[in-house]
């Protein structure tokens, strides 16, 4: 976001740059998934719904949901959200560096959204939050990222979008992301992941539960740049990256800012080869730097459609009155 000199038109260029953002909202998000089924009973079962984690069972039977873990990272908590239908969460500890849990879908997705609630626990974190991504081929153990546009050095292909905590001390939830087209210059030789969100400012809130959303969209075809990524944060619709909106630009490092003078977003051109799609996703906690500390994760979906969050009255459907009867005699 550029502030412009004149202090009453600060606030007009935020308003700007950002009404494009509501505008590429798909319409799925006009009937959540969550809304469909009381504190989540239930929605596991959901078309839409590829995979589900209420973190309600004993830990063996949540880590058998998982294709790789850091068990030792691992343990219950009863710790949870308000609106959750359980009564424990998972907590992962960042032990040796990382704790993680990651699950390989097992196929190819063109479009998938991630709902989870985090609970961070402080304000000194690294790489901790949420990630969906693809690697071609395919492996069933999380593979190290940082530094890559999207190519290996052995020319296996990937993309990772992680939504995590950032600053420092550690005050936002931002972006962090690596692709085949990632904009900006490398950074001592490496790309690190790009920041789309920073000028949103999303407050990370210590110990606070959150309910994070995010949506990627693939490219689809090689060559094209019609991906997307949209983000929700406690049911709101925070960024909607898509062909022409919102306006902006990426500065030399390829971060995005919001301006309403800027071009066109121009879409995202995850892959460039439509070999792999989105093919997993993990929760992590990982901290190379400082005290190592927790972080809470609940009430996980994983669907094809928008999930929203939990909730916590009636079943949509059960709070439409029944219709009428009709043909009634008087007696």
């Amino acid at each position: 976001m550029r502030c412009l000199s004149f202090r009453g038109r600060t606030w007009v260029v935020v308003i700007l740059a950002m009404s494009a953002v509501l505008a590429g909202m798909d319409a799925s998000a006009q009937n959540p998934i969550a809304s469909r089924y009381a504190r989540d009973q239930g929605i596991a079962a959901d078309p839409a719904v590829i995979f589900a984690e209420n973190f309600e069972s004993s830990l063996s039977t949540i880590l058998s949901r998982f294709t790789s873990w850091s068990q030792s990272a691992i343990v219950a908590s009863t710790d949870r959200p308000a609106v959750s239908g359980g009564t424990q969460s998972v907590q992962i500890l960042p032990l040796g560096i990382s704790g993680t849990l990651y699950r390989n879908l097992g196929a190819e997705h063109d479009r998938l959204y991630l709902r989870y609630y985090v609970k961070y626990l402080a304000g000194d974190y690294h790489h901790t939050g949420a990630i969906m991504g693809g690697y071609f081929p395919r492996t069933d153990w999380p593979q190290g990222d940082a530094g890559l546009k999207g190519v290996r050095g052995d020319g296996s292909k990937l993309f990772a979008v992680g939504m995590e905590s950032m600053g420092t001390p550690n005050t936002r939830l931002d972006t962090y992301m690596n692709w085949v087209d990632m904009p900006g210059g490398p950074y001592n030789g490496q790309y690190y992941g790009r920041n789309f969100l920073s000028d949103l400012n999303l407050p990370m809130k210590p110990g606070t539960w959150q309910c994070v959303e995010f949506m990627i969209k693939m490219n689809s075809a090689p060559s094209a740049h019609d991906g997307g990524l949209a983000v929700w944060v406690d049911g709101v619709l925070k960024a909607d990256f898509h062909a022409g909106s919102p306006l902006g630009y990426t500065d030399s490092l390829g971060n995005w800012h919001f301006a309403a003078n800027g071009a066109p977003f121009g879409g995202f051109q995850w892959r460039d080869t439509l070999s792999y799609g989105i093919n997993w996703f993990k929760i992590q906690n990982y901290d190379d730097d400082g005290s190592a500390n927790n972080v809470l994760y609940d009430d996980l979906i994983l669907a094809t459609e928008y999930i929203g969050p939990i909730n916590s009255g009636a079943p949509v459907a059960d709070k439409i009155p029944p219709a009428k009867p009709k043909s009634l005699r008087s007696p």
